[in-house]
């Protein structure tokens, strides 16, 4: 296991040293992107975007930058590891599909995590915007990162029985956006129960509290309470079809088509 997960990270930085333009050029896109975004902000509420709502705009901005990497390099990739025909010999490793996976996944996060915190760096030299970071925010932010390695779960799954699901990634990807804007917080009693539900969202919901009221962690235990059982949930059911999407691809034997 331990020589697996250092043949991965070898094979991850390696493949960033060889293409250095191409992680350089997706850091500035994402900061030109966010700057765009915050611009388009600024036109539509008729001035500028400034204190609670371009901190709330920074923080979904880098959460769903973590959906997009997490789950993109895992349904990306073992599309294109079906598409290269090597899918089924990653199934017949010693190690078995989800323990690679996994570990695939631990790698992926770990690149992310490098990449959002260059991205988070860049938007605030760019807009002059500080943000009070503390260790304690910590908690919901790594909540959140094992969220997303559900979710880059669910996609794999996809990946294992589809195969070609490039416009189904995109439709996930994009549709976060959309997600982690919408008001659970403000909406009535029943939105704000299904908020607790949706991926992110109570982790998102932590996050803005801690930002905006640095003291009021202790009014925040509720909302770490719904970020624990969010989390908890979709690791199950990441798990569980994982699971059921490689015993299907098995039982069909469709491992190695494309």
């Amino acid at each position: 296991m331990r020589i697996a997960l250092q043949s991965e990270l070898r094979r991850t930085l390696l493949l960033m040293r060889r293409y250095p333009t191409e992680t350089a050029a997706q850091i500035i896109l994402a900061v030109v992107s966010f700057y765009a975004l915050a611009l388009g902000g600024r036109f539509m509420a008729g001035g500028t975007l400034l204190g609670t709502r371009m901190t709330d705009l920074i923080i979904g901005y880098v959460l769903w930058m973590l959906v997009l990497n997490t789950v993109g390099d895992m349904g990306f990739g073992i599309a294109e590891e079906a598409e290269n025909g090597t899918l089924e010999q990653l199934f017949l490793s010693p190690l078995g599909p989800l323990r690679l996976f996994l570990m695939r996944a631990v790698i992926t996060l770990g690149t992310s995590l490098v990449f959002i915190i260059c991205v988070l760096i860049g938007i605030l030299l760019l807009t002059g915007i500080r943000l009070r970071l503390e260790l304690v925010q910590l908690i919901p932010f790594s909540l959140a990162l094992l969220v997303a390695l559900a979710l880059g779960l669910l996609v794999a799954s996809l990946a294992i029985v589809f195969k070609r699901v490039s416009q189904a990634l995109s439709i996930i990807q994009f549709g976060f956006v959309f997600l982690l804007m919408i008001p659970f917080d403000t909406g009535g009693p029943l939105l704000a129960f299904v908020g607790h539900f949706v991926p992110l969202v109570p982790m998102f919901s932590l996050l803005r509290q801690m930002l905006h009221h640095p003291a009021g962690f202790a009014g925040g235990g509720l909302l770490l309470f719904w970020s624990v059982v969010n989390t908890l949930v979709w690791l199950l059911v990441g798990l569980i079809t994982f699971r059921q999407a490689t015993n299907a691809a098995r039982h069909h034997g469709t491992i190695g088509h494309y």
